[in-house]
């Protein structure tokens, strides 16, 4: 359980703005007029000859905000809704949780957009099925990419509200004005680069446009990024602090729409042990004795593609089952959370990973006994 003596370190990270640097001692390329300079201004026009100029240093990138929609009552009351909401959340949490503090936030997000285009030329899997049994095989394919993404990544140590990513779609967008800013809440430094950014998001867009593409042999691709476009978008977060049970927890709600970013509360364990229970029962269930029931008929046209596929399903349902007992002690929730992929050859499961090999031995040897099995009833009874 998370202890929140030590939050401070987010309050550590709010800074106050004082007013905006001027640069001074900078000329006009046209007129040779001496201009000053605000910290931050891409694209401005001289003063004296109105030549428009574009400069950009290490904060070049345009700064903006989402304007505060949600007031301080109202971010409260959707917290508290939150809390009464789903089964896995621990009895009585809404109505025995006591709101400790509430503070606006304005989190600095790199907003990244930009087109991907290329080619893929590979191979694709493919199946058939000669003489009842099933044939793999593989055919050439080219595919066009050409995809728009439109993503956010934290600018700051995010790590102490959870919200890593969030939604800019149709939100008004204003020049950022860091005073007004300090009036409403705190804000937050910007700590990662520009460049490294820009990079790591050209990386997710380009996997991003491979998997999409669904070549399973690649032999050649090409990908660039045009329209490219960098900016910083400063965005309201009411964090919210309550006490359950003297631990205490947190919610972040978006300031502009009302969703909860992140959530994190204490589960049920009635609800925990019903799930691993059911899930390992129904998992067993269907993985062993609906086989062995089913392959009494002596694998008859249809049984045993049944079996195959109660075993997969067993399979899965037993791991949901044990993700839910063995993770569900607290419930984390929210659009900002950014799930981690899945690395390949395993299957993740809460914190820990299974070994897809382990996984198809498991099933390869209850498909052996329920094959065994089948052929013991089935002399029997004849």
């Amino acid at each position: 359980m998370e202890d929140f003596q030590d939050k401070e370190a987010t309050t550590k990270q709010a800074i106050t703005f004082k007013k905006e640097k001027i640069i001074k001692g900078i000329t006009c390329p046209a007129c040779s007029g001496e201009l000053d300079l605000r910290e931050g201004v891409i694209t401005f026009n001289c003063k004296y000859c109105g030549t428009l100029l574009t400069t950009k240093g290490e904060s070049g990138a345009l700064k903006f905000y989402v304007p505060k929609v949600l007031s301080r009552d109202e971010a409260i009351n959707k917290a508290y809704n939150w809390l009464g909401k789903g089964l896995a959340k621990a009895r009585g949490l809404k109505a025995n949780s006591k709101i400790e503090d509430v503070f606006l936030v304005y989190i600095p997000y790199w907003r990244v957009r930009a087109d991907v285009v290329g080619w893929i030329f590979g191979q694709e899997k493919r199946t058939r099925t000669v003489n009842n049994r099933v044939q793999t095989y593989y055919v050439d394919v080219e595919r066009k990419i050409q995809r728009t993404y439109d993503n956010t990544f934290a600018a700051c140590d995010i790590s102490e509200l959870g919200v890593q990513k969030v939604n800019l779609a149709g939100d008004e967008l204003h020049p950022v004005d860091f005073e007004t800013l300090q009036q409403e809440g705190m804000i937050f430094n910007i700590i990662s680069s520009e460049s490294k950014v820009s990079e790591s998001a050209k990386q997710q867009f380009v996997n991003d446009a491979r998997n999409s593409a669904r070549v399973d042999r690649i032999n050649f691709e090409y990908y660039d990024l045009v329209r490219e476009n960098l900016s910083v978008v400063y965005y309201p977060l009411w964090v919210t602090r309550y006490n359950f049970k003297n631990r205490t927890y947190q919610v972040v709600i978006d300031g502009e729409d009302g969703s909860t970013c992140y959530g994190k509360a204490p589960g049920n364990n009635l609800y925990r042990a019903i799930m691993g229970i059911l899930g390992i029962g129904v998992g067993m269930y269907l993985a062993t004795l609906f086989g062995a029931f089913s392959a009494i008929e002596a694998f008859e046209e249809g049984t045993f593609v049944i079996y195959i596929l109660a075993l997969i399903f067993g399979i899965i349902i037993m791991i949901a089952g044990y993700k839910k007992f063995r993770y569900g002690g607290e419930v984390e929730e929210g659009t900002g959370i950014i799930k981690k992929k899945k690395k390949k050859g395993t299957i993740q499961v809460g914190k820990t990973s299974i070994d897809s090999m382990a996984v198809v031995k498991n099933a390869g040897t209850a498909l052996v006994v329920g094959s065994l099995v089948g052929s013991i009833l089935r002399g029997m009874r004849r």
